[in-house]
């Protein structure tokens, strides 16, 4: 009785499995791909305090002389900020 069900259980998933699997394959080679990755132009540059590397038109900056410092959030710029102020 027992086994009967989990057979039947282990039916009834594989099929919703392979139906979902189907429709979502169907889906996605209609549409490209289902997972598209933005494409940015131009120079990556790295973030100084996580490391992240990032396109340079979408990163934040400071200047600290002639050089010019990025970053890719508020937060890790105001680090730096901070950083630098305890710093001096």
């Amino acid at each position: 009785m027992i086994r009967r069900l989990v057979v039947l259980l282990l039916a009834v998933f594989g099929a919703w499995w392979l139906i979902r699997r189907l429709a979502g394959g169907l889906a996605a080679a209609g549409s490209g791909s289902r997972h598209a990755v933005p494409r940015f132009e131009g120079a990556m540059v790295r973030d100084r305090i996580c490391q992240t590397f990032l396109p340079k038109s979408r990163a934040l900056t400071v200047r600290q002389g002639a050089e010019e410092l990025f970053f890719c959030s508020e937060a890790c710029r105001a680090a730096f900020l901070a950083r630098r102020r305890t710093a001096r």
